[in-house]
C-alpha cells in the first residue's frame, strides 16, 4: 500500500504537488534489500498502467509487466473444478460430487461460465452454494439443463450476487447516470481501452470497477465491458432502473456468454434492433409504422403495438452447411433446412427481436415475429442491414442477393408446406443506395409483394412473402443522419472500433435517441 501522505517516507512530488509514489517505491525497496535481484507485484488501477520501464530509477533488469486480473475460460474453471478438494478424509475433487455420467465437468464449466461470466469470487460461491444444493439432496446433476435451472433461479442469482452488486444499488447519480451507456457497450459489444475517459477527471477503466463491473481483456490495453448473469436479476428488481435499462438487461441476460466472447462489434444492427423494439411496443404515433402499413397489407394486419418491450436475442446456434458469395466476395452461410424449421416453428417467438451473432456470415441481419389480432396469421420479418459505409451504395444484384438468401429458403422449407395464415417479409434498411436502386424506387421506399417482379425478371417475390425495401431517407427514421455520419466515421477507422473511435458524444446520442422512445 502506497503511502500517498508521506506518513513513513519522504516521497517525490511533481509540479503540481501531486505524489507520484511509483519511482520511490522503486529505488525505496531496492535499498531496503541485498539482493540484485527483485520481482515486484503491484495492483492498482489503471493509472497505474502509465508506469513504463525507464522510470524504475535506471535499475538494472527491471522489466514492468502488467498482468490483468481478468475472469477465467472454460478451460481454467475445468482445471479449477478439478484441482478444487472438498474438505473430506478422502478429498474428493469438487467435479466429482457435481457432475455424473450424463454431465460432464467440461457442461459443468460452460454452465458456471454461463452464470459468473468466469469472475473468480463469483464463480466459488456458485460452486459452494451448488455443493449445498447437491449435499442436500444426495445426488449430482444429470443434466446441464438441469444445473442452469438451479442457477437460473432468482433466490440462487440473488444469494450468490448479494455481497458483489452492493456497490452499484448504492450508486451516487451522477455515476448511475452512465450505467446504461455500460450497458450499451456490453451488448453492443463496444471495446474501450486502459486511457478512454468519461471526462477530465474520469477513466472508463476505473469506472466500470467502482460500479462493481467486470472487464473481459481483448488484448493488453483493450477490454470488453462483463456483466455477469448473476447480477441482472438484481438490477431489474432495483426501482430505480429506466426502462431502457431493462431492455440491455434482459438481452445481456438472454443471450450466451460465448456469443459476448467471441462476436465482434455489433452497434449497427444493435441500434436497428432496439429502435424496432420500441417502435413495435410504442403506443404513441409512430411514422415509420405508418410507413409500413400503407407500403404492406400484410403488415396493416399484425397486432400493434405489441404487449410488452422484448429484450433483444443474439441466435448463437444457427449454423448453415450451404454457402453463397456476397457483393464482398466474402462467403454468406445462409440458413439449413432443419435450421430454419427450427428458427421458424420453434425459437421464434411471439414479440422476440433476434440478430445472429456475427455480421458477415448470416442472412438476414435481425430477424422478429408478429402476430395477428385475428388468429392465427403470422408474419415473420427478416431486416438485413445493407451497404455499411460503401461509397457506391447497394446495387439491385446485391437486394436479389438478399431476398433469395431469405425468402426463397423461408418459401422453399417452411411456406410451401405451411397453410396460408403464415407469412415472411424482408426489410431491406441501407445506409446508401446506388443510383440504379434509386431510380427503380423513384427515391421512395415500396414494397414488393408475391409474385412480383424485381429488377426486370431477375427475381420473382414468392408466394406470401414481401420485399420491403427502405428509401434513404425512410432509414433515418430508425438511424438519424447524424448518428450514421458518426457510425460511419468509427466503421472506417477499424473494422471493429472502440469507445474512443466512437466517441463519448456519439454514444450518449445513441442513448438518447433510444429514451426519446420510450
Amino acid at each position: 500500500v502506497f503511502d500517498t501522505k508521506a506518513t513513513f517516507f519522504e516521497l517525490e512530488k511533481n509540479d503540481k504537488g501531486v505524489v507520484r509514489p511509483y519511482n520511490d517505491f522503486f529505488g525505496i525497496i531496492s535499498q531496503l534489500c541485498e539482493e540484485p535481484d527483485l520481482f515486484f507485484i503491484v495492483v492498482g488501477k489503471s493509472k497505474g498502467l502509465s508506469i513504463k520501464n525507464d522510470v524504475a530509477f535506471g535499475l538494472s533488469r527491471v522489466i514492468l509487466h502488467f498482468i490483468p486480473l481478468s475472469p477465467l475460460d472454460a478451460s481454467s474453471i475445468v482445471e479449477f473444478l478439478q484441482k478444487s478438494l472438498l474438505e473430506t478424509p478422502t478429498q474428493v475433487p469438487v467435479c466429482n460430487v457435481l457432475c455424473s455420467s450424463s454431465f460432464s465437468v467440461n457442461e459443468l464449466a460452460d454452465s458456471l461460465l454461463e452464470c459468473t461470466g468466469g469472475v473468480p469470487g463469483l464463480l466459488t460461491r456458485a460452486v459452494n452454494m451448488l455443493l449445498n444444493y447437491i449435499i442436500a439432496r444426495n445426488q449430482p446433476f444429470i443434466s446441464k439443463e438441469e444445473c442452469l435451472t438451479c442457477m437460473n433461479d432468482y433466490d440462487f442469482r440473488r444469494i450468490c450476487a448479494e455481497p458483489f452488486v452492493e456497490r452499484i444499488l448504492n450508486l451516487d447519480e451522477d455515476r448511475k447516470s452512465v450505467f446504461d451507456l455500460l450497458l450499451m457497450m456490453a451488448l453492443y459489444r463496444i471495446p474501450f481501452q486502459v486511457d478512454d475517459r468519461l471526462s477530465s477527471e474520469s477513466y472508463l477503466f476505473d469506472a466500470v470497477t467502482e460500479m462493481g463491473l467486470y472487464r473481459y481483456p481483448i488484448d493488453q490495453n483493450t477490454f470488453q465491458i462483463l456483466i455477469p448473469k448473476v447480477f441482472v436479476g438484481i438490477f431489474k428488481k432495483d426501482p430505480s432502473i429506466s426502462s431502457l435499462e431493462k431492455i440491455l438487461l434482459e438481452s445481456l441476460d438472454v443471450e450466451p456468454v460465448d456469443c459476448f466472447v467471441y462476436s465482434k462489434c455489433r452497434v449497427f444492427e444493435g441500434i436497428v434492433a432496439l429502435r424496432l423494439v420500441l417502435m413495435l411496443s410504442s403506443k404513441n404515433r409512430n411514422e415509420l409504422r405508418e410507413l409500413l402499413c400503407q407500403l404492406s397489407p400484410i403488415w396493416k394486419q399484425m397486432k400493434l403495438p405489441i404487449s410488452t418491450i422484448s429484450p433483444i436475442h443474439y441466435i448463437k446456434s444457427v449454423v448453415s452447411s450451404r454457402e453463397t458469395k456476397s457483393e464482398s466476395n466474402k462467403s454468406r452461410r445462409t440458413f439449413a433446412n432443419t435450421e430454419w424449421n427450427k428458427i421458424i416453428r420453434e425459437t421464434l417467438y411471439l414479440e422476440t427481436i433476434y440478430i445472429p451473432l456475427d455480421a458477415t456470415s448470416h442472412s438476414p441481419d435481425i430477424i422478429f415475429k408478429l402476430q395477428s389480432p385475428v388468429e392465427p396469421k403470422v408474419l415473420t420479418v427478416g431486416v438485413a442491414c445493407k451497404g455499411r459505409w460503401k461509397s457506391e451504395g447497394i446495387g439491385l444484384s446485391d437486394i436479389i442477393d438478399e431476398a433469395k438468401k431469405f425468402l426463397d429458403p423461408v418459401y422453399d422449407q417452411v411456406l410451401s408446406s405451411a397453410v396460408d395464415y403464415h407469412h415472411c417479409m424482408l426489410i431491406i434498411v441501407s445506409t446508401k443506395l446506388s443510383l440504379n436502386v434509386s431510380n427503380e424506387l423513384g427515391n421512395q421506399s415500396r414494397c414488393y409483394s408475391s409474385g412480383m417482379f424485381i429488377g426486370g425478371d431477375l427475381f420473382k417475390v414468392p408466394d406470401n412473402c414481401e420485399l420491403v425495401i427502405l428509401c434513404e431517407r425512410d432509414v433515418q427514421m430508425l438511424i438519424d443522419k447524424e448518428i450514421l455520419n458518426g457510425l460511419e466515421r468509427a466503421f472506417c477507422v477499424s473494422h471493429n472500433p472502440t469507445f474512443w473511435d466512437f466517441g463519448l458524444d456519439l454514444l450518449d446520442r445513441i442513448r438518447n435517441s433510444f429514451l426519446s422512445w420510450q
